[in-house]
């Protein structure tokens, strides 16, 4: 009588801790692509259009600067062998100086548009980690991940969460 309730108590505790594993292999992983969520979504059209305008007038300011320094060089080219010393050195002291000046506004306005860059971008990445959140919460996910740093993943256990969460985003 003790050894049928020993091996039935045993049993019963197998089968407990069978559904438990049973239960730890049922893990729920979703898969997002950001790249594909970063190309579709129409809030990043909207920032590259908003800081082309914010640094239109700085951009073609230098663009123009550049294209004297351009001409500036060419004519050198064209002419320096008709020039005097002195006309030379005066082209040459002009095209360095119109050059240091490209350079002194050229990196700080670079600078600028990244900083302007990283602000915008900074608010998009919220709103899709939050509709990340949200997306796996409501598809029961226990966890997702990024495909860019996922070596390996079986389609047809591993959900693409990617166009919900475009969606969610767009909504926004």
């Amino acid at each position: 009588m003790k050894k049928i309730f020993k091996t039935s108590a045993m049993g019963i505790l197998a089968a407990l801790l069978m559904g438990n594993s049973v239960n730890a292999f049922a893990h729920k992983v979703g898969l997002i692509d950001m790249q594909s969520i970063y190309s579709q979504l129409p809030q990043m059209a909207k920032i590259e259009q908003t800081l082309k305008s914010e640094f239109a007038e700085r951009r073609q300011e230098l663009e123009k600067l550049q294209g004297d320094i351009r001409f500036e060089a060419e004519k050198f080219k064209r002419e320096s062998a008709t020039m005097s010393e002195e006309q030379k050195t005066a082209l040459r002291d002009k095209i360095q100086q119109m050059q240091k000046t490209l350079a002194e506004k050229g990196r700080p306005l670079e600078q600028e548009i990244k900083q302007r860059q990283n602000q915008e971008l900074a608010k998009v990445q919220k709103l899709i980690f939050d509709a990340i959140q949200d997306v796996a919460k409501k598809g029961k996910f226990d966890e997702v991940r990024v495909k860019e740093t996922t070596i390996y993943f079986n389609p047809d256990k591993v959900s693409d969460l990617s166009d919900k969460v475009v969606e969610a985003v767009s909504k926004k």
